[in-house]
């Protein structure tokens, strides 16, 4: 069957997720730019910057030789890139994601902190998650030109996640992508939001799998968008 068919194929099945995806689509550019308060000039000209990069080449090329597969996917504009841009419009300093498996989101934060020129990423995960192929360790698409800005923590994040933030004391950007169950977001979400600094960014990917990212921004003071599964809540 043809991606065409396919795309055709779902939107018959799920039509409101489609609409979803394709409003998502259509509107990612102009979400950033308000969530940032910058110009849709200067958000077009950030993507335009991560997708005619080297970067964007040599990381699907290393995921294909050490798994036999790309991980497309997070190319889609509002994953993996649109992470790149808030990290370069905001110039977070300190930054805490959960869930790394092969690095693919990780690496383009970091990519973003390289071409800042700051920030240091803090990363919660455990060991031999999906897209970790055996043989491989966590994280390992991340270029080694990058690690200096990583600090990776193996473990559950119930357990680290209050320390690191504890020892860190405030951050600028929170990034969720790890046990998406209910219970685990809501509390991932409270540890981080009361270390969030005023107008920094939580971030959520697959926020459909749960009401905790619905329930976080009808509770707390922030303006809030969502690209179809992702969700991004500035903090006032």
């Amino acid at each position: 069957m043809s991606n065409l068919n396919k795309n055709l194929s779902i939107a018959l099945r799920n039509p409101f997720k489609f609409y979803d995806y394709a409003r998502a689509y259509f509107n990612y550019k102009k979400t950033v730019a308000i969530l940032t308060g910058t110009s849709l000039k200067e958000v077009n000209n950030f993507y335009h910057e991560i997708f005619s990069s080297h970067f964007v080449a040599e990381i699907i090329k290393k995921s294909k030789c050490r798994s036999g597969f790309s991980y497309l996917t997070m190319l889609t504009p509002f994953r993996a890139p649109t992470l790149y841009v808030l990290c370069r419009i905001l110039k977070p300093e300190v930054l805490v994601e959960t869930g790394v498996a092969q690095g693919f989101s990780s690496a383009f934060i970091l990519y973003a902190l390289e071409v800042n020129k700051k920030g240091r990423l803090y990363s919660i995960d455990l060991p031999n998650q999906p897209g970790q192929e055996i043989g491989n360790k966590t994280g390992w698409l991340i270029p080694d030109s990058f690690r200096k800005r990583w600090e990776l923590i193996l473990g559950p994040s119930k357990e680290y996640l209050p320390v690191l933030l504890k020892k860190l004391n405030r951050i600028d950007f929170f990034y969720h992508d790890s046990d998406h169950s209910y219970e685990n977001m809501v509390f991932e979400f409270d540890c981080a939001w009361h270390y969030l600094r005023r107008e920094g960014q939580l971030l959520a990917d697959d926020i459909t799998d749960s009401l905790a990212f619905d329930e976080l921004v009808r509770n707390k003071n922030c303006t809030f968008r969502k690209l179809f599964k992702m969700g991004i809540a500035c903090k006032k």
